[in-house]
């Protein structure tokens, strides 16, 4: 038996799972039955009720919440839900903020609040450099669509990364040289022990001057404090946050009201259950077959 979300997740997976029982959480019978759970948030004190457990699927991209938990059972694999070829929504969200940091955007909103008639300078995309930080499955096919309209694009990751047309910088080395030549920098990253408050007061000072930040992330990869004086400093130009440390984003807090960020509702990426669900049929199929599984979250890594 399968253990699974409630609400929007149910009929999809229903469907999808031919041959399996779904039981919704939390009238999920008799926890022996159940070798499956699915989670689309995490749920504190499940993992011990589970003794036969034999595969946890995460349903969203991130799956920190699942490694953090101290219940969590260390030989159990545990399997992402995101698209193998990635996730063209979240592609389109990313482009959308490229474009309207390499034309000047939030500058032109300004101007007209202010009425004020003023051209910045424009540039053509190949005069205007983009880097990702993080090379994976969701950052894969929004590195494609910069790069395809000609953008000077590059990555950072952990470990050696090549794609076609990507300049790839790695490891500790390579962060500062990949930040020096970022004017838009695009944070991808999953978030691990490494990269929690990875763009801190040291790191941000590394961006070129009127640097733009599009944050899709996690909202723990940035130092709050740190980024609204990098900002209110002049040192960096604006930041479009998708992801906050704390989600809604609390009114009082100053992020709403600061000139030099836009703030997103989480909304890059909404996910369908009708897309995850083959793919969350297929890894079960794959655990009763014994073969190996689509998106293997690995521990070590955190991701």
């Amino acid at each position: 038996s399968t253990i699974g979300p409630p609400e929007r997740w149910s009929d999809p997976l229903a469907a999808a799972l031919t041959g399996e029982e779904l039981r919704v959480y939390p009238d999920m019978g008799n926890p022996d039955d159940i070798d499956v759970a699915l989670f689309a948030r995490q749920q504190p004190g499940l993992f011990p009720q589970l003794r036969n457990l034999r595969l946890i699927i995460g349903l969203q991209a991130g799956v920190e919440s699942l490694l953090d938990d101290a219940e969590l059972p260390a030989d159990i694999p545990i399997v992402r839900s995101t698209q193998p070829d990635g996730d063209r929504m979240i592609a389109e969200y990313v482009l959308m903020h490229v474009l309207r940091h390499h034309r000047n955007m939030p500058d032109f909103l300004d101007n007209q609040r202010d009425a004020k008639w003023e051209k910045p300078p424009v540039l053509l995309a190949s005069e205007r450099r983009v880097g990702f930080m993080g090379l994976g499955v969701i950052a894969h096919p929004c590195v494609v669509l910069v790069r395809d309209l000609g953008f000077q694009t590059a990555s950072w990751t952990r470990t050696p990364n090549d794609m076609d047309g990507v300049e790839n910088f790695h490891g500790a080395a390579g962060l500062e040289p990949f930040l020096n030549r970022s004017d838009i920098m695009v944070n991808v990253l999953p978030l691990t022990t490494e990269t929690e408050d990875i763009l801190d007061t040291r790191t941000l000072a590394m961006l070129p001057e009127d640097a733009k930040i599009i944050n899709i992330g996690r909202g723990q990869h940035i130092v709050d404090e740190d980024l609204m004086a990098a900002l209110d400093s002049g040192r960096l130009g604006h930041a479009t946050l998708d992801v906050f440390r704390t989600e809604p984003l609390p009114g009082d807090h100053p992020f709403w009201a600061h000139p030099g960020i836009t703030v997103m509702p989480h909304t890059a990426r909404h996910s369908q259950p009708s897309r995850v669900a083959p793919q969350v049929a297929e890894n079960i199929r794959r655990l009763r077959a014994g073969e190996p599984f689509i998106q293997p979250v690995n521990r070590d890594a955190g991701y």
